[in-house]
């Protein structure tokens, strides 16, 4: 790549954060159906034409800011394996440590997206992406479990999806207290005794 070309790829980007940094800016002062492209290119300190050179509208935008949260996230976290190809708690953990990070380093992008004024679109697309990695790593530990489920798998699924969800939110609205590492340590508590067993609460039996 020339010069020049590095040149230019460099003031996109940058161009591009600043406009996406412009929009969750606005969304978390006034929401996103009130916004104009007026007031994102504003708040980013270009002009509309720069605007409209990027994207076409603000759905335009917001659009490639889901996307790229998503393919972000995507890339970091899998279903994790230990070295003996079998997933445990320690790889398991590793993945949500990953997983948390990455919420960190986005967490005003997530706060507004995520938030009572926020994009369900957004919240749909995450919800089944972890629901979708719960059911990858559901199914590495059924090939050695010989025990059947209780319950509709997909309850059980949708059930973790929506819990780390829960979680992530109220997370992000505090301002991200403690580490990743010790939030990821909430979470796979949480999964692996569930809400009795993380409070220390012995479960009732079942009728």
């Amino acid at each position: 790549m020339s010069q020049n070309a590095r040149t230019t790829d460099l003031r996109v980007r940058r161009t591009r954060k600043l406009l996406r940094d412009a929009l969750v800016d606005l969304i978390e002062e006034q929401g996103f159906a009130a916004l104009k492209v007026s007031d994102i290119a504003d708040h980013a300190g270009i002009n509309r034409a720069t605007f409209y050179r990027h994207y076409y509208d603000k759905y335009d935008l917001l659009a490639h800011c889901m996307d790229d949260a998503l393919e972000d996230l995507k890339s970091q976290t899998h279903p994790p394996l230990a070295a003996s190809g079998e997933m445990n708690h320690t790889a398991l953990g590793t993945n949500l440590v990953t997983m948390l990070v990455h919420v960190a380093e986005n967490a005003a992008f997530y706060r507004v997206m995520l938030g009572k004024d926020g994009v369900g679109t957004f919240v749909s697309r995450l919800r089944d992406y972890l629901r979708q990695v719960a059911a990858e790593r559901w199914q590495i530990l059924a090939t050695s479990n010989i025990s059947q489920p209780v319950m509709p798998t997909e309850v059980v699924l949708n059930f973790i999806a929506s819990a780390y969800i829960g979680v992530i939110v109220w997370w992000v609205d505090h301002r991200c207290p403690g580490t990743p590492t010790e939030m990821a340590d909430h979470l796979l508590v949480l999964t692996i005794e569930g809400p009795y067993g993380a409070l220390g609460i012995h479960p009732p039996e079942l009728a």
